[in-house]
Order: structure tokens, then C-alpha cells, then sequence
């Protein structure tokens, strides 16, 4: 699973994307708009579980609509099964409100 993905996010706000690495328990990678994504999981029972942090250090607005001030900060819970870029889209919520999120492999590391 040690691959770096290209997503590409779809909220009620409108769309984005970035690029991110997962493998080896870790998370780490950036989308448009600056936003920042750090965290770790762990695989267990055909799933990968864990917290990925999210800040914006410039700000803005997310997929979801919402306007965040620079330095923002926050946790989100991570809960998908393990083939996570099988081309389905795997849901998070942020903020309150769903984002959609498409993972696709660009290749491993």
C-alpha cells in the first residue's frame, strides 16, 4: 500500500484536489488551497484506520463551503476499507458536512 495518490475532493462548497502519501502507519501530504494533511493509521480487518490533521496555514475556503481562518487546525477519524483507491469514493466529514474523496495511485514507494 506504500504509494504516493493523487485526490481529487468533491463537497457541497465544490471541488479540489492535492496529493498524498500513505504507507508505513503514516499520512502525509497537501492539497490546493495550501491545506496540509498529517497522520497515521494502522490496517486491521480489511480497513485502514486512523486520524489524519488537517491545517491551512493560509486559509481559505474548503471543498465543503466553509471559510476557515489562516492557522486553522483540526482532527479528522479515518474509517475505509483498505482497497481505498479501487476508484469508489471514500467519504470523510469535515466541519460538519460530507467530502467525497477519489484516491488514485500514482505509484508505489
Amino acid at each position: 500500500m506504500s504509494a504516493l495518490y493523487a485526490m481529487s475532493l468533491v463537497g457541497m462548497g465544490g471541488t479540489g484536489g492535492g496529493t498524498v502519501y500513505v504507507g508505513n502507519g503514516k499520512i502525509v501530504g497537501v492539497g490546493a488551497g495550501n491545506l496540509r494533511y498529517s497522520g497515521t493509521y494502522i490496517e486491521q480487518g480489511g480497513r485502514i484506520k486512523g486520524t489524519v490533521n488537517l491545517y491551512a496555514p493560509t486559509g481559505g475556503t474548503l471543498v465543503t463551503g466553509a471559510q476557515i481562518p489562516a492557522d486553522s487546525r483540526w482532527s479528522l477519524t479515518l474509517d475505509w476499507p483498505a482497497n481505498f483507491s479501487d476508484g469508489k469514493p471514500q467519504t470523510l466529514i469535515v466541519e460538519g458536512r460530507p467530502v467525497h474523496i477519489m484516491m488514485e495511485k500514482i505509484g508505489d514507494i
